[in-house]
């Protein structure tokens, strides 16, 4: 066996990280064989993923307190939904839970939306919607009538820009995104209308905005949306 691949993964329990089925994760319970040159051995961003969320990103405080106001999760609704990398994030404030693929909290105590993705606004109070899109697996976050993208914790360049980008209506930003497997098509929701988006072609599919009660049983004042690990579609409502 590699014995550099087998002490990283001994040392991921060390520091409190559990086995994982993530196919890209050095945390898989059986031995994956070796993983190349040492000095050029990059932890997968599945792991990075879930040590951020127990140890946050680095930064000039050595040591992270969660601050009164991080809410808590089983006494308030959430600001914004999704699935990234197979895994649920749940967005409450400047704070996110995250749920394994096996629906497993990663941590009973959020962590801090701003340290897990620089480039967002230093004073975000909260996202309206989150979306993982199809294709390049980026990750599209919004807030108002602007939206940033990101190549898993890393800002693209030129961000923020206008929802206008994407067909919306520069009017009060989204209460809702998710991509749905059905037709690889992102889904935007508004007070009482939605949109149908093609990320792969960037562009609006025509004759939207609808009227959202096509969607028979949506809950009044959404909060969010995405895609459950069914493939099928989940709102959310305060």
């Amino acid at each position: 066996m590699d014995l550099f691949a087998v002490a990283v993964h001994e040392f991921g329990h060390a520091i409190g990280l559990v086995h994982t089925s993530a196919l890209e994760s050095i945390m898989r319970p059986y031995y994956q064989g070796p993983v190349g040159d040492p000095l050029k051995y990059d932890l997968p961003y599945e792991d990075k993923v879930r040590v951020w969320q127990l140890y946050g990103v680095r930064d000039s405080v050595s040591h992270t307190r969660l601050a009164r106001d991080a809410p808590d999760r089983c006494s308030s609704h959430f600001d914004a939904v999704a699935q990234i990398r197979g895994e649920a994030f749940f967005f409450k404030g400047k704070y996110f839970w995250r749920l394994t693929r096996e629906k497993h909290l990663v941590s009973l105590r959020p962590a801090q939306i701003q340290r897990f993705w620089r480039g967002l606004p230093a004073n975000l109070d909260g996202l309206d919607a989150v979306y993982e899109r199809p294709g390049d697996h980026k990750i599209v976050f919004f807030k108002g009538l602007k939206y940033w993208v990101f190549k898993d914790n890393n800002v693209e360049e030129g961000y923020p820009r206008p929802i206008s980008d994407f067909g919306l209506p520069l009017e009060g930003g989204v209460d809702a995104a998710f991509v749905w497997l059905h037709n690889d098509k992102t889904y935007f929701f508004k007070d009482t209308r939605y949109w149908r988006y093609d990320d792969h072609l960037r562009r609006m599919d025509p004759g939207y905005p609808k009227d959202a009660t096509l969607w028979k049983g949506l809950p009044p004042n959404l909060d969010d949306a995405m895609r459950w690990s069914d493939g099928e579609p989940a709102a959310f409502s305060h």
